[in-house]
């Protein structure tokens, strides 16, 4: 039975589009391989701008979305909770405060590292892409903010563990 776009469910309508945008840079990584394999260098630059770019869109859309960004454990929370809103429901995580100027946000469940595996990538480069990624949505959503991470899941760590913290000036 064909369903029309306002019949499926809004949770299922999301689930397939991140899924298929989550992919997206996988498949142009297999491809520009496959075509250019003389660039790998120029590649994996372009690739981290790629996605760099879509962390930077997070403080735009936390301006959008009403988030504050005031301090490290809401600078934490709106970046997991927009993350989870553009790569979607296969990740999954949480924000904890550290006190002070300081919150880590712990992911628990993440698609990087399976897509990583369809695509034939190795988990080291989809962990840098995924660095590129985290570190411009921190200095987007608050440039007083820094990005550290001591846990990847796709290097085969059992979370992903970032702490945010105030940059001292």
């Amino acid at each position: 039975m064909v369903q029309k776009l306002n019949q499926i469910p809004a949770e299922q309508r999301w689930d397939i589009a991140t899924r298929c945008a989550d992919i997206m840079p996988f498949a142009y990584d297999q491809a520009f391989r496959k075509v250019a394999p003389e660039q790998l260098r120029e590649l994996d630059q372009a690739e981290r701008e790629i996605w760099r770019e879509m962390g930077r869109k997070q403080g735009a859309i936390a301006k959008n979305l009403g988030y504050s960004t005031n301090s490290a454990l809401e600078v934490a929370e709106a970046f997991s909770e927009i993350s989870a809103i553009m790569l979607g429901p296969h990740l999954r995580g949480r924000a904890v405060s550290e006190g002070g100027n300081s919150a880590t946000v712990i992911t628990d469940e993440c698609p990087m590292p399976a897509n990583a595996k369809r695509f034939g990538i190795e988990t080291k480069h989809a962990c840098e892409l995924c660095n590129a990624y985290v570190t411009a949505a921190t200095e987007s959503l608050n440039p007083n903010y820094r990005l550290r991470s001591d846990r990847h899941i796709c290097m085969g760590d059992s979370s992903c563990r970032m702490t945010i913290e105030k940059i001292q000036r």
